[in-house]
């Protein structure tokens, strides 16, 4: 079993390193001012939208039962 706890200790030194690039500390800070999201173009209000059907293997046993 010390193989074992060997391993464990590994895998939490892992984890806890990755914890640690993905914590604040590390990230750049919050900007001051927010900007929206803005798509280029004008939009088209006569625009329809069609849902697709997709036929993937197994989606007609789905559909059967």
């Amino acid at each position: 079993m010390a193989s074992g706890f060997g391993l464990r200790e590994r895998l939490k030194r892992r984890v806890k390193s990755t914890l640690d690039k993905l914590s604040g500390e590390h990230s750049d800070a919050a900007p001051d001012a927010r900007e929206d999201y803005s798509r280029p173009g004008q939009p088209n209000e006569e625009a329809e939208v069609v849902m697709a059907r997709l036929n993937r293997p197994g989606a007609a046993k789905s559909r059967k039962s």
